[in-house]
């Protein structure tokens, strides 16, 4: 996914996994959502972590993609069913990628206005 992201002019930046659990990781979390110009989020853990991230950008009117694997099945819960999200299937990551790819395209259209 990050080339996908990268070939549209965003830089990728993940959580640096040397910071222990903690108020440093949440610190750093929380200012990398607050400084990001994009958010994708991949929900198929039901990470409470994640839901948490992706509310917090949500309330930062932060554009989003949200990643939804085809065999979480009827697991979504029911606050994002209205959001728009990519459902992909794991077996095609190269499918996943131009959908990833086409969506940050269409963002700086998107999220001009």
């Amino acid at each position: 996914m990050q080339r996908a992201v990268e070939d549209n002019g965003f830089e990728v930046l993940q959580n640096d996994h040397s910071i222990q659990p903690g108020a440093a990781l949440t610190a750093r979390v929380l200012e990398s959502i607050r400084k990001a110009d994009l958010i994708v989020a991949d929900i198929n853990q039901q990470n409470p972590n994640v839901f948490f991230e992706l509310g917090l950008a949500r309330a930062m009117g932060k554009p989003t993609i949200i990643l939804v694997s085809s065999k979480s099945g009827d697991r979504l819960p029911s606050d994002l069913t209205g959001l728009h999200f990519i459902l992909y299937d794991p077996k095609d990551l190269g499918g996943l990628a131009t959908a990833v790819r086409s969506e940050t395209k269409a963002l700086p259209l998107r999220w001009s206005a």
